[in-house]
């Protein structure tokens, strides 16, 4: 995935940060998917216990990242419903703050890139610079759109996977915890409804542009 450059404003790097930091915790899925593979593997490959935890690993790994998994995930690390659905309304929790530090700066790159690529049309028409110079100079939207395109599309395949969760662990849990769940579910809807738009108004600023 392309990566902001040097050129790049204070706000664009602190989104790419802020998305990768994201993204980087929806991977953690991953991680705990080939840890309880290989152990199992190991157990199962009693004779080259080696080669079981790598194929279990693997295993684990592609399963870890499925979309999906996450229950499965939370039914192998916790014993209840309960703690089940208190490791969600945590993860909800912890990905609603990052998606809120998001929002703001999302906005304010927006507004900067409608100012930029005004300018950058303006010169272009009038002569003082070529598309290839203009072109060169939104590598850091492109960057930009592409880390908010991904963690976009995450957040969705995790909210769904987070939806799954709530409603399989809810017929045990006290209503309380599926209040607070369901307000977290509620509130990473809208912040993903206002990232989304946020990133469309990105692509169309980019596709309109005289600037290609």
């Amino acid at each position: 995935m392309r990566q902001p450059t040097a050129n790049a404003t204070q706000d664009e790097r602190r989104l790419a940060q802020l998305s990768e930091a994201y993204n980087e915790t929806l991977a953690e899925g991953c991680i705990i998917g080939a840890a309880a593979g290989a152990g199992i593997g190991a157990a199962a490959y009693s004779r080259n216990r080696a080669q079981g935890a790598l194929i279990g690993g693997l295993a684990g790994a592609l399963l870890g990242c499925l979309a999906g998994n996450y229950m499965a995930n939370l039914q192998n690390g916790y014993a209840t419903d309960e703690d089940r659905l208190d490791k969600v309304i945590a993860d909800l929790s912890q990905e609603n703050q990052t998606l809120s530090a998001m929002i703001p700066i999302a906005s304010r790159v927006v507004q900067d890139n409608q100012a930029r690529i005004a300018e950058l049309d303006k010169a272009v028409a009038a002569g003082r610079m070529t598309r290839i110079q203009a072109e060169a100079q939104l590598q850091d939207l492109d960057a930009t759109r592409d880390q908010l395109q991904a963690t976009v599309t995450k957040a969705k395949q995790r909210l769904d996977d987070q939806k799954r969760a709530v409603a399989l662990s809810a017929r045990n849990s006290h209503p309380q915890q599926v209040a607070i769940a369901s307000s977290e579910i509620e509130k990473k809807e809208r912040q993903i409804v206002t990232l989304e738009s946020e990133l469309d108004t990105l692509t169309k600023l980019r596709s309109v542009s005289s600037v290609g």
